[in-house]
């Protein structure tokens, strides 16, 4: 009989890890986000989120993947409230940079958007400009099954909007 090889617990839980080419992109992704959206003067730079995550990769790749992964949900759910033009302008920035954008990450990590996709329909105004955001921002695949599924939702919620009176 033989025996199992030994593991480490980083190869064990390396099956539901980025890809080394997705952990660099989102990576570079998440220090732009920082550096344009978060950073105050007052922030040592120890604390950059590409410093941090350098200083993990050093001890284990793995983790580092596993921290990368929270935080992009965590930026994600930090930007939620954002309107969709500020969405949009983060977008064009995050392209000319050559990165995943906003929304395309959003699709992605997105807690809301998963119990959304899940429930089957839309409940808030929220929602709804989240799933505009991605469908129009193009964090779909064209031809996405969730494309339909989601236009579906939208056309239901917006049958749901009262019609505007205009003032006579």
């Amino acid at each position: 009989m033989t025996r199992p090889k030994n593991r480490s617990r980083d190869e064990m839980s390396s099956k539901a890890l980025l890809s080394d080419e997705e952990y660099e992109r989102l990576k570079k992704f998440l220090g732009l986000f920082y550096d344009w959206f978060e950073a105050k003067p007052s922030h040592p730079a120890g604390i950059h989120p590409l410093r941090v995550a350098e200083g993990i990769e050093r001890q284990s790749r793995a983790q580092a993947k596993r921290g990368l992964d929270m935080a992009i949900s965590d930026l994600v759910e930090t930007s939620s409230d954002w309107s969709p033009s500020r969405v949009a302008d983060a977008d064009k920035r995050f392209i000319a940079s050559g990165v995943p954008t906003l929304t395309m990450v959003r699709a992605k990590y997105s807690r809301t958007y998963k119990k959304i996709l899940k429930r089957g329909f839309l409940k808030w105004i929220e929602e709804y400009y989240l799933v505009k955001g991605i469908i129009d921002g193009g964090g779909l695949l064209p031809g996405a099954v969730e494309a339909d599924q989601l236009s579906a939702m939208m056309a239901s919620f917006e049958a749901t909007i009262p019609p505007r009176v205009e003032n006579e």
